[in-house]
């Protein structure tokens, strides 16, 4: 379960308050009734291509109203964008950041109006497994999130697992994921990058600079405030846009409906 509790920081705040207001905002699960027609879906370039996911995490009431607040959050920080290009990443390992990004696509895939895909940049701890047998992607066994269900083909989410020439690498340059990302995600509203640890990793911060903004996820009760303070100095420092945290695996110490009125 997820809770987010710093969706941009204040000079987002202040950026927003010098911006126009838009539109509203459409629901989670609306579709636009006069929706233009879409691109063709792109086909699979070698190993850098998006596929089909086969697999999915689960979505309670919660989790769904979470994923749908985030999303307003993102839209509203960038009217302007199309695709949305966004970074998934922790401080440190083990913090649920590729649960929090499959839940946030398959909340977007939800609406048939919106199109996601998923890009696996974790080259030492890969989400995602190319199976070659029905040419989709699966959530890989050592990192399947809790909660995994048996594989079903998603209609409307793909993926672009980490190619393997990478994987044999150790490290995803930035100049390699620009070139897949160029190759792979056209047509898509939505790229959610699902990074490394900042902490952990050289490459992370360097690639979070090439995203339209990054969002820190940390586990509640583990992470340190000065962790995930040296964390977003770093994004910072390369270049990346902060737009916030979202606080993972938070568990109430009171019923939850008293806590919504709280």
């Amino acid at each position: 379960m997820t809770r987010i509790f710093d969706a941009l920081k204040k000079a987002e705040a202040a950026r927003e308050a010098a911006t126009p207001a838009g539109g509203p905002v459409t629901p989670l699960h609306a579709s636009p009734s006069h929706a233009p027609a879409r691109p063709a879906m792109p086909r699979p370039v070698g190993d850098h291509g998006p596929l089909p996911l086969l697999g999915s995490v689960e979505m309670t009431d919660e989790t769904m109203r979470e994923m749908a607040a985030l999303r307003v959050s993102l839209e509203s920080a960038m009217r302007d964008r199309n695709p949305r290009v966004i970074m998934f990443l922790s401080p440190q390992g083990g913090e649920g950041t590729s649960t929090v990004t499959l839940q946030f696509a398959q909340a977007l895939a939800r609406d048939p109006g919106v199109r996601p895909v998923l890009v696996d940049v974790n080259v030492r701890r890969p989400t995602y497994d190319l199976d070659s047998s029905v040419r989709g992607a699966i959530i890989s066994a050592n990192v399947a999130p809790r909660g995994a269900e048996p594989p079903a083909v998603s209609s409307n989410l793909f993926v672009v697992p980490c190619p393997e020439d990478v994987r044999r690498t150790g490290l995803y340059q930035p100049s390699t994921l620009r070139q897949v990302l160029d190759a792979s995600v056209t047509g898509f509203d939505w790229v959610l990058l699902d990074g490394p640890p900042v902490l952990e990793s050289p490459d992370a911060s360097a690639l979070g600079a090439l995203a339209d903004g990054v969002v820190l996820v940390v586990q509640a009760g583990r992470t340190k405030r000065p962790v995930l303070t040296r964390a977003a100095d770093l994004l910072r420092k390369a270049g990346a846009r902060v737009m916030g945290s979202v606080l993972n695996r938070r568990v109430l110490e009171i019923p939850e409906f008293i806590y919504r009125r709280i």
